[in-house]
């Protein structure tokens, strides 16, 4: 804080030389009282455990309780120069970077009312009239000390969640080009599958056309059941390369998202004893076309990687929701559990450990959820421990106006 933002500081507070005078007649009471209001003090933060985890070191806590006590011999001595301010202000910083929460040094500043309020007033024989504006001096001080903490405190969470978030785009960019990266690697190996393939049917028919007047009716049967295999096999390749490369919203037909889990499945499982269910109606949805494949991929996947049970059931299911398809993932894995229900879709929160031991990016959920509320939709999450987890989230049935 430069001089100008201090004066201004002071002022609205009302803090004048007055108020210095004041708190410096409070001195010699306070002298008498200090060891004693240090003690109180961490009695007080002692019965709390979320401020006791703070003072487990016994040479430490007598460390600051002499800190305490001159730290307030210091307010009362109300020289409010650049070192007082200064001071002040790496107070909010350092609360900020041990993770203390504003309430609980806030509650720390009501003890210096309590515990030193009532040995004024004793110390002035309980003349009020002559006391009172000594202690409305010291509320003053006091709140600009709560002022000068609150300040770093906040400037410093704020500078540390912008750098998260720098970090959060990072990683998402780094998901997203591993993503094209896997996409551009699927259709060239489709190329080249759909090439042998070719190459095969070719083969076969040629072959089959030399040989059939030689062969008997079941080989011939056969040898025309491997070609439409192939046929097969190829024109799903086709399917897997004209597939949309995430560009934007279209029409899809969730069956052939299905379809292409379907595929994907067993290389989720990888022989375990899992089973996935799907939809008996797949239906037609609005969406980005890669990026609704990642949704379900994402979702699969995770149940996948927790589930705790054999046989393990993953199930998708669909129903309309008035302009929105609601989709499903069920599972009966172990459940999410209840303390970070509330945050599961945020960046790196993570649940149970995974019961095949490969911990993901934390990054999956966060995916999900912004990939559907981009697309106007939205998702939640229903869990009981131990008996499962339903994902659901929904998708537009027409295109947003």
């Amino acid at each position: 804080m430069d001089e100008e933002e201090r004066r201004r500081c002071k002022a609205f507070l009302e803090i004048t030389e007055t108020d210095a005078a004041n708190l410096r007649s409070l001195k010699q009471s306070f002298k008498e009282f200090g060891r004693e209001f240090a003690e109180r003090f961490y009695r007080h933060l002692l019965s709390h455990p979320r401020t006791a985890s703070l003072l487990k070191d016994p040479e430490q806590l007598e460390a600051l309780k002499k800190i305490q006590a001159n730290y307030f011999a210091d307010l009362l001595e109300s020289i409010l120069d650049d070192s007082y301010f200064e001071g002040r202000l790496r107070v909010g910083l350092a609360h900020q970077r041990i993770g203390l929460e504003p309430a609980w040094y806030l509650g720390a500043y009501n003890q210096y009312i309590q515990l030193t309020f009532p040995v004024f007033v004793k110390a002035f024989g309980g003349n009020l009239e002559k006391v009172l504006p000594l202690l409305l001096s010291l509320v003053k001080v006091i709140f600009l000390d709560i002022t000068l903490a609150l300040r770093t405190y906040y400037q410093s969470a704020t500078e540390q969640l912008r750098h998260h978030n720098e970090e959060l785009k990072q990683a998402l960019g780094l998901y997203w080009q591993a993503q094209r990266r896997e996409e551009q690697l699927r259709k060239l190996i489709s190329h080249e599958i759909r090439g042998g393939l070719a190459a095969m049917i070719t083969s076969l028919e040629d072959l089959l056309e030399t040989v059939q007047p030689s062969l008997d009716a079941a080989a011939v049967e056969q040898l025309e059941s491997v070609s439409k295999r192939c046929w097969s096999l190829s024109s799903l390749l086709g399917e897997m390369l004209t597939s949309a490369d995430g560009g934007g919203p279209a029409w899809i037909e969730t069956s052939q998202i299905f379809d292409t889990l379907l595929g994907r499945f067993g290389l989720y499982t990888q022989d375990r004893d899992l089973h996935l269910k799907l939809p008996d109606h797949a239906p037609r949805v609005w969406a980005d076309p890669l990026q609704l494949r990642e949704v379900f991929a994402n979702l699969v996947s995770n149940a996948v990687r927790y589930m705790d049970k054999k046989p393990g059931h993953i199930e998708i299911s669909c129903r309309p929701d008035g302009e929105f398809y609601v989709f499903c993932v069920a599972d009966n894995g172990p459940g999410v559990p209840a303390h970070v229900r509330a945050r599961i879709f945020e960046p790196f929160v993570r649940g149970h450990k995974p019961a095949n031991g490969k911990e993901g990016t934390g990054l999956g959920l966060y995916f999900v959820r912004t990939v559907i509320e981009q697309g106007g939709g939205k998702v939640w999450l229903e869990s009981n421990a131990g008996q499962g987890s339903r994902f659901y989230f929904s998708v537009p049935r027409v295109p947003k106006k």
